[in-house]
Order: C-alpha cells, then structure tokens, then sequence
C-alpha cells in the first residue's frame, strides 16, 4: 500500500515538508517496484535515490539547527546517523539479492523510520524554527 502525505505530517516548514513529500515518493517508487517484477538495477537505483536525498534533506534540517541553535541538535543528528548506518546495511541486502521479501523489509523499514521519525522527532523542532522565522 503507497504511502499517502497527511497534514499531521506537517512540520510547518514549507522547504522541510517539501523534502518529507519527496521521500513519501521515493519510498512509493520503491514500493511500486515490490508490487511488479523486480529487476536488481532498478531497486539499487531507487534504493540510492532514496540514500542521496535523506542526505540532502538531513544536511537541510542540520543546517537550520546550526542557524537557530537548536537545543536538541545532537540528539536529532544522532538519529540521522542511526538512519544512515542502517540504510546502509539494507543497500548491501539489496545489492545481494533484490528479491521481494528483501524490497518489502527495505520498504517496511523506511516507512516506519520516516513516519516516526516525522511525527516524533521532527514535530520537536517545529515551534522552534516558527519561532526563529523559519516557515
């Protein structure tokens, strides 16, 4: 089933929440690729897709955090390490054997990371960037 955005996923940052939107299509794309044939190469590229624009989006966050000097920055940057790390050990998984079951665990992993992560660590700094003028 695709992810779908929702508005408690706001983070009332238009930039932020752009990036989010993005990933939510990233992962739909990986999904898609689970419900038809599977072909290695194209799941690798996705998967990478996915890896540079958390990335990019991660590099976004922090350097708010720098400019506002946001309280809980080396938790949230831990968190995207953690992130990054396990991502990596998936791409691996991927790499050897791009099958369905190894597509869904990439998948099943992503989703859940992206929406609690959103909801649970994100939602903290949204106040705070409001507050420091950043919509």
């Amino acid at each position: 089933m695709a992810l779908e955005w929702k508005k408690i996923y706001s983070v009332n940052v238009k930039e932020i929440d752009g990036q989010h939107q993005k990933i939510f299509d990233l992962m739909n794309k990986l999904k898609r690729l689970e419900e038809n044939e599977i072909q290695s190469d194209t799941v690798i590229n996705v998967v990478n897709e996915l890896e540079d624009y958390s990335i990019y989006h991660f590099n976004t966050e922090e350097k708010h955090f720098d400019k506002t000097k946001y309280p809980e920055t080396e938790f949230h940057v831990k968190q995207h390490e953690k992130y990054k790390k396990k991502l990596s050990e998936l791409k691996k998984e991927v790499a050897e054997k791009s099958d369905k079951e190894t597509v869904d665990k990439v998948f099943n992993f992503l989703r859940d990371w992206w929406i609690n992560h959103i909801v649970k660590v994100d939602m903290e700094y949204s106040e705070f960037f409001n507050k420091h003028g950043i919509y």
